[in-house]
């Protein structure tokens, strides 16, 4: 760890546990939420990270978090609660509500990524939300994180996961402290800016190669398993999926799948894993969707190895006009030749809504519940 970070962390722990002491500021207390930070805490990107992470913070993790979002201009994004803007507004929420579910744990299910934007760094994290009812555990949604980072600041948190199962009451049988949770609140509606995408460029001549030899294959019958490495370095895989001209074509996002470890992570379909299960998903239910597009919310980043992006699915309907469905943000790795690792994290919420109904049906959505119990695995 750096000193810059542990000076900061240190003297961090020293003041806040000292002021709850004192009886200034208590973790999670309601006259804690007063608090404003306006002086930034001088880490990067990478400081602020170890800092979060840092075991001494502890308990005071959460007050961090909130001092260490921008005074103005600032965002964090919770797909239960909604949108908030500014950190006193931010703290006001997020204090008491992690508070009031301190039985619920964020496990990460895969290392944390810094991605240099360009700007001052965006991080991701993968997580997993887990109940604890004393002695046991409920497993319950996956999650992501993408924080952006400027100028000694957070400045956009989004936290992406499927409220459907926190939508539906919990059974008779369910622990006390499930039946006596807060409530959720309706579902958030959020104007999601879109931003611009740099453009993409062209494939290179063995990728080029690559993407001829593998349509080739398919015109011809080859609908077989892949059984070798495509040969393609990792941001060669990368511009496959990311290309206009191959990104939509699912044959050849499965050809990149290795035949029995690559999975695919999906709130509606659950985990598919398997060159043969992802190709037979995605190359039915894909058909069937309509005319829907992903709005880009955010850039597309990638680290040489892992690749993410935030968008808004969109029904297009008939006359033109755009039906936002849900806010989602997708996430692939690949190494070896392989595209190993995919997943889509979005609520699937907004698809219970007679009106988000309508709109897929109008932009032409023929897939049926049918469809969904055909390919979701157990």
């Amino acid at each position: 760890m750096g000193d810059d970070v542990d000076r900061f962390v240190t003297g961090y722990v020293a003041a806040r546990s000292g002021a709850a002491r004192s009886g200034a500021a208590r973790s999670g207390a309601a006259d804690d939420v007063d608090r404003l930070v306006t002086e930034s805490c001088g880490l990067d990107a990478a400081g602020m990270l170890s800092a979060l992470a840092d075991p001494r913070v502890g308990s005071l993790g959460v007050g961090l978090m909130a001092d260490l979002m921008a005074p103005e201009g600032s965002l964090y994004y919770d797909a239960i609660y909604g949108a908030f803007h500014g950190q006193a507004a931010i703290r006001g929420w997020l204090v008491p509500t992690m508070a009031s579910i301190d039985f619920i744990e964020f496990r990460p299910t895969a290392a944390p990524v810094l991605f240099d934007d360009g700007a001052g760094g965006t991080s991701l994290d993968e997580w997993r939300m887990v109940a604890r009812f004393g002695d046991d555990e409920l497993p319950l949604s996956r999650g992501v994180s993408v924080r952006r980072y400027r100028d000694g600041w957070i400045t956009w948190a989004c936290d992406v996961y499927d409220t459907g199962p926190f939508r539906v009451p919990p059974p008779a049988d369910a622990p006390e402290v499930a039946v006596d949770a807060p409530p959720v609140p309706p579902r958030p509606r959020v104007d999601w800016p879109t931003v611009a995408v740099a453009p993409v460029e062209d494939l290179d001549p063995g990728t080029g190669r690559w993407v001829a030899a593998r349509r080739a294959a398919h015109a011809d019958g080859g609908d077989g398993p892949v059984t070798t490495p495509s040969g393609l370095s990792p941001t060669q895989m990368h511009s496959v999926v990311q290309h206009p001209s191959t990104g939509y074509d699912m044959e050849l996002f499965a050809d990149l799948c290795h035949p029995t470890d690559s999975v695919y992570l999906d709130p509606i379909f659950g985990e598919v894993r398997g060159q043969a299960a992802i190709r037979a998903w995605l190359t039915d239910v894909m058909g069937k969707v309509g005319a829907i597009v992903f709005d880009p919310v955010g850039p597309v980043l990638f680290d040489g190895a892992t690749s993410v992006q935030e968008w808004v699915q969109v029904a297009v309907q008939p006359d033109g006009r755009r039906v936002p469905m849900t806010r989602g943000t997708s996430v692939r790795r690949f190494a070896d030749g392989w595209l190993v690792y995919a997943a889509d994290y979005f609520d699937t919420a907004p698809f219970a809504d007679p009106e988000i109904q309508a709109a897929g049906v109008a932009a032409g959505s023929t897939l049926t519940p049918a469809d969904i119990e055909r390919h979701r695995s157990v």
